[in-house]
């Protein structure tokens, strides 16, 4: 009778430890990430060579605006630039936020992280021109946000 309990208690935290592992990472609800974000980072990090840029730390600004109808809005502005316009359509899966640009047959996704009112977007594949030659090279967006 006592190896019958050890076992038992051993399979009862093994299950435990493991959770059921096919559940979607919890994140935020749609309700709580639409309206309009204010950036505090705009940063691109080269891949693989993990050389970063972050837009806001050199003068520039960013905004993100999520609408109830999933449209959004976002606006980065390099120092001293024009500001870069982008608009399209946006859906939340548990952890991962999902933009895609109109008239664009792709979509950037994010990590997504919110805490009181801050927002972190993070991961997503892009491409910046860091040598300023013209040619964009393959990079992670990472946003830090605030409303």
């Amino acid at each position: 009778m006592g190896t019958g309990w050890k076992f038992a208690a051993l399979a009862l935290l093994v299950g435990a430890m493991c959770g059921c592992g096919d559940d979607k990472a919890a994140g935020p609800e749609p309700a709580q990430i639409t309206g309009l974000w204010n950036a505090t980072k705009v940063e691109y990090v080269s891949r693989p060579a993990g050389e970063s840029v972050d837009l806001v730390a050199l003068g520039g600004s960013g905004t993100l605006t999520l609408g109830e109808s999933n449209a959004f809005l976002l606006v980065i502005t390099p120092f001293a630039e024009i500001p870069q316009t982008t608009e399209g359509t946006w859906a939340l899966d548990g952890d991962t936020l999902e933009l895609t640009p109109l008239g664009m047959p792709f979509s950037w996704q994010f990590d997504v992280a919110l805490a009181g009112d801050s927002l972190g977007l993070s991961g997503a594949s892009v491409e910046y021109d860091f040598n300023d030659d013209g040619t964009p090279d393959q990079a992670t967006l990472n946003l830090s946000l605030t409303r």
